[in-house]
């Protein structure tokens, strides 16, 4: 065994997810966090083939008749890729409505209206993890219940395992939390509630049907043919719904859904306008490619979680995991097995070419993991995995893990300079075992890696999972995939009438973008001299800001470029297996074609032959903003880990924008993020939600109200 490395930051693990405030502790040298008791859960889920739109209602109650809290704040997890596009909170009989704003303005917004006495909240992504949100909400009166209620939408993941589409809603969301808030007595009222009803809806699109639903994790009641918002209208063989109801509001493990129905696995795109931006679609194309090329013998090695994390039943499933990869490689592969935890270690120094001998040898190791290896630190392995490949043939990393770490960013960062700067031969391939993985974890490093991701619960069989995984694994490397949109003529007989005529748009022509040259046109036009004595100029008053556009000064020194006509999301199409599903956007601005999009066309090359899929388009029928937001969504992802649209364009002259403009190129990056959050109304990490109060009429009187009762002062630096 060979043993690297001293760990870094951990993740911690006294961090949970509820409605809390902070004080001070006896000795007043650190701060204790408090938790209002959670009395009821909705969560009200509506699929529509292969997404979802989910809205989320929570309610905690201040048990105190006496006291009023200044500030709180609701920490919660949700899953990479979702994306928040509604957000209301309530706080006694006053309803507060979310707006998406960017990040520092939104925080203004809020601190103001706190100050002013008005209930108001902040919701924002935390900068440590893409899964975990907050909400900040000031002054909650005693005796008052906070209904916090966000509507979330999401790509739903392929489960191999049953073959079908998986849904679920993690149980961090209403865990079971340690303090109660003392410092909130007398309590002069018990809270009361209804505890847990989860709804979930599904409707397939024409030509499929739901063959059956089914929980891995809950008892739940099945409603074929309907749903819960039309329960009497005719049965349809493409509807059905399921309940969960639990008489407590917490959950003790994650609420999983899967759902089999036929045809999940064929491809489609659908076209989406939108119901108030003249001229703005988005089309949604969904690859699940079956195709056979022959498999190569790559170097394969596991790097399995070993950290005290993973006792119990998950370092079980660790093992049984591996005796499946293990009996199932192929002869001729190198494979190796590395353990981490604080520190790692591997088998080999190097890896062994498979045969009976290193098999035998590599199950006696696996029969021996235990969770001994301390805290999780997953950058040195990878890390140590990478630099010590063989550089002639490919490397495909598995991944096993939980995922329980703060440190996400610095491990997507590097993961994708190895992966896609470099260009090098690498995947990366994540199992996320055991209940309440860390999503954005699992998801984040397969997507950098160009691998995909797999989770499997307490209870759940894996066998499906792990040899898809496998074969993924081994199959040629193939990274050139390109989108092409081929349109209708939409009535021009003319055009009609000439033969094999089509008109075809490569979304990638679309990346050569032009710059606004306005502002160079006012620079260079006639002006006024300035004098270079001004006896009026005060030397210490600092001079004012100059604006954008849009009257914000963050960004007015930052070049402006003109937007394409069709933004692709994700810019770089990953790896593509056989049998696993992929999403690919295309937001097409008010400038792209008028023309209506009758295919989408996938392209790519490998040593065996081109490869070629076309998809016809399906266009809705009703205007909607589940594509665009999933599309902005997508596409905010990939500028805030570094990839993107921004990442590949170029001028004019062929002239990567990235090298440039290098020394303000962040700042360009940030600033088309919050453009497609304020634009989508979505949320990420340089644009949050804030909701404060908008009716003013009985301001006088609720003023008068706050002052008859004692306010408990949260200190200001925590929340």
């Amino acid at each position: 065994m060979f043993n690297f490395g001293p760990p870094t930051q951990l993740r911690p693990s006294s961090y949970v997810c509820g409605l809390y405030y902070t004080l001070s502790d006896a000795t007043n040298s650190q701060l204790e966090k408090y938790y209002l008791p959670q009395i009821e859960l909705q969560a009200h889920s509506t699929i529509l083939s292969t997404t979802s739109r989910t809205t989320l209602r929570q309610i905690f109650s201040n048990p105190s008749d006496t006291k009023g809290i200044k500030k709180v704040r609701y920490t919660f997890p949700l899953y990479d890729s979702v994306s928040v596009v509604g957000f209301t909170c309530q706080v006694g009989d006053r309803t507060i409505l979310g707006e998406v704003k960017e990040k520092e303005k939104a925080k203004q917004v809020f601190q103001e209206a706190v100050s002013r006495g008005e209930t108001a909240s902040l919701f924002e992504q935390l900068p440590e993890a893409a899964d975990a949100f907050t909400t900040t909400i000031g002054n909650i009166p005693p005796g008052a219940n906070v209904i916090i209620k966000i509507t979330y939408l999401g790509e739903l993941k392929h489960d191999a395992e049953v073959d079908g589409i998986r849904f679920t809603i993690p149980m961090i969301i209403c865990p079971r939390y340690g303090k109660q808030p003392p410092h909130l007595s007398p309590f002069s009222r018990k809270a009361h509630g209804n505890g847990i009803s989860i709804i979930v809806d599904t409707e397939m699109g024409e030509g499929s049907f739901v063959q059956q639903i089914r929980s891995p994790s809950h008892p739940i009641a099945v409603s074929m043919g309907t749903t819960s918002f039309a329960p009497s209208a005719k049965p349809k063989m493409t509807k059905a719904s399921a309940t969960l109801s639990l008489s407590s509001a917490q959950l003790d493990s994650d609420f999983v859904l899967q759902i089999i129905a036929k045809d999940t696995g064929v491809p489609k795109a659908i076209l989406e306008s939108h119901p108030t931006i003249p001229n703005q679609r988005a089309l949604m194309a969904t690859l699940v490619p079956k195709f056979s090329l022959p498999p190569e013998k790559p170097e394969v090695v596991f790097v399995c979680d070993r950290s005290g994390s993973m006792s119990g039943s998950r370092i079980t499933l660790v093992r049984q995991a591996l005796q499946v990869f293990l009996k199932s490689l192929p002869v001729g592969v190198k494979f190796n097995i590395c353990s981490f935890g604080s520190n790692y270690s591997f088998l080999w120094p190097k890896s062994k070419t498979y045969s009976q001998h290193t098999l035998d040898e590599a199950v006696r190791h696996v029969e021996t993991f235990d969770a001994n290896f301390g805290g999780t630190e997953i950058f040195q392995p990878l890390k140590g995995t990478i630099d010590q490949r063989y550089k002639d043939i490919p490397l495909e990393v598995m991944l096993l893990t939980d995922g329980e770490i703060w440190n996400q960013i610095a491990l997507f960062s590097y993961l994708n300079k190895e992966v896609t700067a470099t260009k090098a031969p690498i995947r990366v391939f994540t199992l996320g075992v055991g209940n309440g993985v860390s999503h954005s974890l699992i998801e984040g490093v397969a997507r950098a890696g160009n691998g995909f991701s797999q989770t499997v619960g307490e209870g759940e069989k894996m066998d499906s999972k792990v040899v898809r995984m496998l074969k993924g694994a081994l199959s040629p490397h193939v990274d050139d995939y390109t989108l092409e949109v081929k349109y209708s003529d939409d009535g021009n007989m003319a055009v009609a009438n000439e033969d094999d005529f089509e008109f075809v748009e490569n979304v990638a022509d679309n990346l050569k973008v032009k710059f606004d040259l306005t502002e160079k046109q006012e620079m260079t036009g006639s002006k006024k001299p300035i004098s270079l004595f001004d006896p009026s100029v005060d030397p210490d008053k600092d001079e004012p800001q100059a604006k954008d556009e849009s009257g914000e000064s963050p960004y007015a020194h930052l070049p402006r470029i003109i937007i394409p006509r069709i933004i692709q999301a994700p810019q770089r199409i990953p790896s593509l297996f056989a049998f696993n599903r992929t999403t690919v956007y295309l937001l097409m601005g008010p400038e792209s074609l008028r023309k209506t999009p009758k295919s989408v066309v996938l392209r790519a090359t490998s040593a065996h032959g081109p490869l070629v899929l076309e998809i016809p388009v399906q266009v809705l029928e009703t205007t909607g903003e589940t594509i665009h937001q999933l599309a902005a969504k997508k596409a905010i992802a990939e500028l805030e880990q570094g990839r993107g649209w921004l990442s590949e364009a170029k001028d004019d002259s062929e002239y990567p924008l990235k090298e440039k403009f290098e020394s303000r190129f962040d700042d360009m990056v940030e600033r088309e993020a919050v453009r497609l959050g304020m634009q989508f109304q979505v949320g990420g990490k340089w644009c949050s939600f804030v909701a404060v109060e908008r009716n003013q009429a009985n301001k006088s009187t609720d003023q008068k109200e706050k002052d008859e009762y004692e306010w408990l002062d949260v200190p200001s630096k925590d929340i």
